[in-house]
C-alpha cells in the first residue's frame, strides 16, 4: 500500500540530504558511517573511517554533521488509538502524528474504537482521504471485527493492515461474545490472509471480577480485570486460529500465563505472534494503586512477576512488537473516580524513549529492543523497506544523541492528552531528528534542549 509523504509545518528538507559521521546501533556502536538519503529512499551506507563520503554526496542538498549521534530506524507502533473522526477533542491527527514524530515514530498502525467504526471499504476509504493528508507519519489503519462488518471483511483487504478484535469489555464496546459468532469471523478474516489482531480478555471472566473487586478503585483493578481473563481469551484465541486456519497476534500481552501459551504454540508452529507496551514493563499494579487513573488501563497492570515474564519474552523473541498503545482521552475524563474513568494511557511523544530506557535501565540488550521496535514490527506486517538502515530501504530515520537525558513533562507534549504516569521520569534516548520518507518532520535545536521546534 503506497505511503503519501506527511504533510505539515515542520516539513522539509525536500533535496538529497547525507548524515555523516553517525553511529548505527543496529550495527556497531563502535563504527561511524555515512549515510546518503534521495527521495524517499535510503541510497548508500558507507563507512566513515577513511573520510570517504557517500556516493553522489556532493549533490545533497543537505547534509547532517552527526558527529556520533546515532540513526537509528524509525520505530514501528502497531498499536495507536487516535479518536479522528468523532473525537477529535481527544486527539486528531494533526496532534497524534506530531506527537508520534516527536517520540521517534516513523509509521503507525491505528484502530479506530470510537464511532464510525472502520467495518467497511467505504468507511476506511473515507478515513484515509481524510487523515493521511493530515499526516506526518506514515499511516496504516485496521478494519474494525464486530459482526455486522462479516460481510466487508473481504471488501476491505487491500485497504487494511488487518482485523482488529475485542474479545472482552474495553473502551468503545466493541467486544465479540459467543464461539459461533467469533468462529465465522476467524473464517473471514483467515480467508484474507491477514493477520487478525486480538484484545484478548474473557468477558465472562471479566464480568465476575468487576462484581467482586471493581468498586475496591485502583488497589484491586488487576483483580476486577484479572489474569486469567487473558489467559482464557488468550487460549480461546489460539484455539480458534488453529481450527480457522487464521493467523493470530495477540496485542499488549499482560500477563505470564497468557505469554506461555504463545510460546507453546509458536514451538509447535503455529502462526502467532505478540506484542506488549511500555507500561507493562516499568510498571506493576502496586503503581496502579499509588497513580490511580494515571494507570487505569485494559488489560490491567498485573504483578512483578508478570512483568518478568514479559521482558524474558521479549529477550527471546515470543514477543514480537513493543507498541504505544496510545489511548487518550480528556483530562476531565481522567480525573474521574476511578470505577468512572475510561482506560487508556497515552505514550507517544515518549515512546523511543521509553523503550531506550529499558536498556539504560538493565532490563533489555540494545539489539532485543530495536528488533522489537523496528524488524520485529516490519516483519509482522510485511512491510520489507522499514525496519533497518541498509541501501535500497525508505528513508524513516531517528536521530536520536545517547548522551542526553531529559525528564518527562506531559505540558510539552504535542498529544492532547498531555496527562501521564511517567509524569517526572528521567529518560535516555530523545529523537533530535525525524525523517519519514525523506522529509523531516520533527527537530529540535541542538542548542535548546527543547521537546518543541
Amino acid at each position: 500500500m503506497a505511503e503519501p509523504a506527511p504533510e505539515g509545518e515542520e516539513a522539509g528538507p525536500q533535496g538529497p540530504t547525507a548524515f555523516l559521521d553517525v553511529v548505527l546501533p543496529e550495527r556497531d556502536l563502535a563504527e561511524r558511517f555515512d549515510v546518503l538519503v534521495e527521495g524517499a529512499s535510503i541510497v548508500d551506507v558507507r563507512t566513515a573511517r577513511d573520510g570517504g563520503r557517500p556516493g553522489g554526496s556532493a549533490r545533497a542538498a543537505h547534509s547532517v554533521s552527526g558527529a556520533g549521534r546515532w540513526l537509528l530506524p524509525g520505530f514501528i507502533d502497531d498499536h495507536v488509538h487516535l479518536r479522528e473522526p468523532g473525537l477529535e477533542h481527544k486527539e486528531g491527527y494533526v496532534s497524534g502524528t506530531a506527537a508520534a514524530a516527536a517520540g521517534g515514530i516513523t509509521t503507525i498502525f491505528e484502530i479506530q474504537n470510537n464511532q464510525p467504526l472502520m467495518t467497511s471499504r467505504a468507511a476506511v476509504e473515507r478515513k484515509l482521504a481524510l487523515v493521511r493528508p493530515r499526516s506526518r507519519v506514515n499511516v496504516h489503519v485496521y478494519g474494525t471485527l464486530v459482526p455486522e462488518a462479516l460481510p466487508q471483511v473481504g471488501a476491505m483487504a487491500d485497504l487494511v493492515a488487518g482485523y482488529k478484535l475485542f474479545m472482552g469489555p474495553s473502551t468503545g464496546g466493541l467486544d465479540v461474545a459467543g464461539e459461533e459468532r467469533l468462529r465465522s469471523l476467524f473464517k473471514a478474516v483467515a480467508a484474507t490472509g491477514h493477520w487478525l489482531f486480538v484484545h484478548a480478555e474473557d468477558g465472562a471472566t471479566i464480568a465476575e471480577g468487576v462484581r467482586r473487586h471493581g468498586q475496591a478503585g485502583a488497589a484491586a483493578w488487576h483483580l476486577a480485570r484479572p489474569a486469567e481473563a487473558e489467559i482464557v481469551a488468550t487460549a480461546n484465541a489460539l484455539q480458534l486460529g488453529r481450527e480457522c486456519g487464521t493467523r493470530v497476534h495477540i496485542f499488549h500481552l499482560s500477563s505470564g500465563g497468557a505469554l506461555e501459551l504463545i510460546a507453546a504454540a509458536r514451538a509447535a508452529g503455529e502462526p502467532v505472534t505478540s506484542g506488549t507496551c511500555p507500561h507493562y514493563l516499568y510498571f506493576t499494579h502496586e503503581d496502579t494503586a499509588r497513580l490511580g487513573t494515571l494507570l487505569r488501563v485494559n488489560p490491567s497492570i498485573k504483578t512483578a512477576d508478570d512483568r518478568d515474564a514479559l521482558l524474558a519474552g521479549l529477550r527471546s523473541g515470543t514477543v514480537d512488537c513493543l507498541s504505544s498503545d496510545h489511548a487518550p482521552h480528556t483530562a476531565e475524563e481522567k480525573a474521574r473516580p476511578f470505577p468512572e474513568a475510561p482506560s487508556g494511557i497515552p505514550c507517544l511523544d515518549i515512546f523511543m524513549p521509553l523503550c531506550l530506557s529499558l536498556v539504560d535501565r538493565g532490563l533489555l540488550p540494545l539489539e532485543v529492543v530495536l528488533e522489537r521496535a523496528t524488524a520485529g514490527p516490519a516483519r509482522v506486517h510485511g512491510l520489507t523497506r522499514k525496519g533497518r538502515v541498509a541501501a535500497g530501504m525508505d528513508a524513516d530515520l531517528v536521530l536520536v544523541d545517547p548522551t542526553e537525558r531529559r525528564v518527562v513533562r506531559g505540558s510539552e507534549h504535542f498529544s492532547k492528552a498531555r496527562r501521564t504516569p511517567y509524569e517526572g521520569m528521567e529518560l535516555w534516548g530523545w529523537p533530535q531528528l525525524t525523517m519519514v520518507m525523506g522529509r523531516v518532520v520533527h527537530r529540535v535545536p541542538r542548542a535548546s534542549g527543547s521537546a518543541r521546534n
